[in-house]
């Protein structure tokens, strides 16, 4: 009887182990919901609403029987090659959404007990072709909460659970030909990531051909990125041990030791890989191809290197013949250079030719000088490199890892006449007919002139690398085109102030796609309390998540003082570091809002950070700031609580601080047009009401009339609708009254 009993235990235990595993597969697992992914194409790579494109099984114990697509020891960028690829078996083997990649997901303080469970579990003896029975967990890598939407599904295997082998040598799906498009279309990154028709291959093998190599993507570990002829750029990842220089690890496989990066320009027939995504610095690539086996990259002809480009002077003035140089050379491979050339049109006229000399046996630096042009003629030109068997390079832009592309831009100057321009104008440094967005005069070192609009009386002074804004921005005018970000020492430029016109000495350049005059060493104060420039009003629609820099619609304001009125907040989102950002609409399409303002106004629903919580559904008179681009998107960026108007559906938060006394703070900013904020705190709790007041003692605006707990509070008071003056703000609670005067300035 007794063993009878212990035999129902055992039994009963393993059905109740067996009961926390759900018999699925690999397609049930990766199949995301369309309208999702099309929402992720929506928001884009840098969304962190990154959930819109997991597994809808995330943290789901399963069970699966799977192809082996890929065997240990191949994939050695984690684990020490203890990695599968796995597809599934039946009508849906090498179909869309139907592969996974097995892989441990722990911590690293775990992760050897865990290498040595899937030695003991006996995945090492799994090779290409058996079908086998797997136990695991869902997951996605990363998973912290509020990343970039990059996050790929893996399976993570049970320790417990031994790997099932129930046939070989079955026959394993090929990879699928596909053109870059359905994964990333245009730059990379700075295109759009197609969540929508790329989501269904993670993990899948796939082909791309007619390729052509545009630069190194990680120099140490030895990736590339590839354009293919519709202009779409795409980047390789070192998964194999065949195709890195090195990925760290010491339980790496070793590969091909002589492998080496291909050439900038080298043609490529035909790239086999497996589709994958990045984490940290390279998340915002997106999908990724990984090349695993040997022959996977099948080469084609090697074309001639033409790289750093130079221009001396930048700025070109009249009866000057400014001096075009590159580095041009042979690549190992490749044939004989036959001619370099700058090819060159005046004002969209014809193209033409100017040969540069060879190149010294010793100095691949080749130069030519352009002829002169009258003023006022816009020069654009790009170098032609030939070699003796057909191969062609083209150097036609200075943008970043679309230097070769020519439907990018081209360099360019226009003819300055400096003898009655001895300063360049905003416009000038701006103003750009290319679709990259960026300046003719980049590294030119000049003068600028301007009203500031934005300085550290505005602007938080936050990390570059992190995307915000840097605290100063001046403007010329209210036409397109007139507004820069200026850096520099504080030393130099903490000496102005908004409203001052200003000449600054700087130098011309490009940080993360956007135009700005840095490095700046003088600043000159012309005169001071200038009227700032109007704010140009706009629809969001025009700023949309459509817009990638450099579109002709967008691109011209970037800098500038731009207003929407009567907009919506429609999505909350946590981003870098402790700001947050928000997403306000007018039209079909919204733009972001950026958290880079000194103002009161904030997203953070969730903390108990003071200041006036922002909510979907929050209603907006009208939203003023700066406008920029970061993270792929347009943003604007609200300086003070005065960028704001009325603003209704929020939340006045309290601190946790509870004050010793009450108080009344002056209003910020004061003078204000058209709103400020008014702070005040309450050591014991009860009625408060906070009034307004013109100057003969009537009342205008009750802000605050209810019962309060101890507390700081801030509140918000919009003046659009009333004159220009001076107001009185009364508060009273318990046996405290206080009154402080306000100006608004129209």
């Amino acid at each position: 009887m007794k063993r009878y009993l212990l035999i129902l235990l055992i039994c009963a235990a393993t059905m109740s182990l067996q009961a926390q595993f759900t018999q699925t597969t690999i397609t049930q697992i990766q199949t995301v919901s369309a309208d999702s992914l099309k929402l992720a194409d929506s928001l884009g790579v840098g969304s962190t609403r990154w959930t819109t494109q997991t597994s809808p099984k995330m943290g789901t114990k399963v069970e699966v029987t799977a192809l082996v697509v890929v065997e240990p020891r191949y994939i050695t960028y984690t684990a020490g090659g203890r990695t599968l690829v796995l597809t599934d078996t039946g009508a849906n083997a090498g179909k869309p959404f139907s592969y996974i990649m097995v892989r441990y997901s722990t911590t690293s303080s775990v992760i050897s007990l865990r290498e040595k469970s899937f030695d003991v579990n006996g995945y090492n003896s799994v090779k290409r072709g058996d079908i086998i029975q797997i136990r695991g967990t869902i997951s996605e890598f990363p998973t912290t909460s509020g990343q970039a939407m990059n996050s790929f599904t893996q399976f993570d295997p049970d320790t417990n659970e031994a790997v099932v082998i129930l046939s070989s040598n079955n026959p394993v799906p090929g990879p699928t030909k596909l053109p870059i498009s359905t994964f990333n279309t245009g730059n990379n990154p700075g295109g759009k990531v197609m969540f929508s028709t790329g989501e269904q291959y993670e993990s899948a093998p796939v082909m791309f051909t007619n390729l052509t190599v545009t630069a190194a993507v990680n120099v140490t570990r030895g990736t590339w990125q590839v354009v293919d002829t519709a202009g779409n750029y795409f980047s390789m990842y070192d998964w194999s041990k065949y195709f890195t220089l090195g990925h760290g690890g010491s339980e790496a496989v070793a590969g091909d030791a002589s492998y080496k990066v291909p050439p900038v320009g080298a043609k490529i027939d035909t790239l086999y890989g497996f589709i994958a995504t990045s984490s940290g610095t390279e998340s915002t690539r997106g999908y990724r191809i990984c090349p695993l086996f040997l022959g996977d990259v099948k080469y084609g002809k090697i074309a001639p290197a033409a790289l750093n480009h130079r221009r001396f002077p930048v700025i070109v003035a009249k009866d000057t013949l400014p001096r075009i140089s590159a580095k041009v050379f042979r690549q190992s491979s490749g044939a004989p250079i036959l001619a370099a050339k700058v090819v060159y049109s005046v004002n969209n006229g014809p193209w033409l030719e100017v040969t540069m000399p060879a190149p010294g046996a010793t100095d691949s630096v080749a130069t030519v000088a352009i002829p002169a042009q009258p003023v006022g003629s816009l020069v654009k030109y790009f170098i032609k490199v030939t070699d003796t068997g057909n191969n062609e390079t083209i150097l036609s832009n200075s943008a970043t890892l679309v230097q070769y592309d020519s439907s990018k831009g081209f360099f360019a100057y226009k003819v300055i006449d400096r003898a009655a321009q001895p300063v360049l104008s905003i416009q000038d440094v701006q103003t750009t007919p290319f679709v990259n967005g960026r300046s003719l005069y980049i590294g030119a070192v000049d003068s600028v002139a301007g009203i500031v609009t934005a300085d550290t009386a505005s602007l938080l002074k936050v990390a570059l690398s992190s995307g915000g804004t840097n605290v100063y921005y001046i403007q010329s005018t209210s036409a397109p085109w007139s507004g820069l970000w200026v850096t520099g020492p504080d030393s130099i430029l903490q000496a102005i102030a908004n409203g001052d016109s200003v000449v600054v000495t700087g130098t011309v350049g490009e940080f993360n796609e956007i135009t700005r005059l840095q490095n700046v060493t003088k600043v000159r104060v012309v005169s001071k309390a200038k009227p700032l420039p109007a704010p140009l009003v706009f629809k969001t629609e025009r700023f949309g998540a459509g817009a990638a820099n450099g579109n002709a619609n967008a691109e011209p304001y970037e800098g500038m003082l731009v207003r929407f009125d009567s907009v919506t907040v429609t999505s909350i989102e946590p981003v870098y570091q402790d700001f947050y950002q928000f997403e306000v609409s007018n039209s079909a399409q919204g733009i972001i809002v950026a958290r880079d303002g000194k103002n009161s106004y904030t997203s953070d629903t969730a903390s108990a950070t003071p200041g006036i919580k922002l909510k979907v559904g929050t209603k907006i008179k009208s939203l003023t700031g700066i406008l920029y681009f970061g993270g792929n998107r347009y943003k604007v960026v609200p300086r003070t609580n005065a960028d704001y108007g009325t603003v209704t559906g929020v939340k006045v938060m309290q601190t946790e601080i509870v004050p010793v006394q009450y108080s009344l703070e002056q209003n910020y900013p004061n003078p204000f047009n058209p709103s400020t904020t008014i702070q005040y705190g309450l050591p014991v709790s009860g009625l408060v009401t906070l009034k307004v007041y013109n100057v003969i003692g009537q009342e205008v605006a009750t802000l605050v009339n209810q019962q309060q707990g101890a507390g700081i509070y801030t509140v918000s008071f919009d003046a659009s609708k009333f004159a220009s003056g001076m107001y009185l703000y009364r508060i009273s609670s318990g046996n405290f009254v206080q009154i402080k005067k306000m100006m608004l300035v129209k």
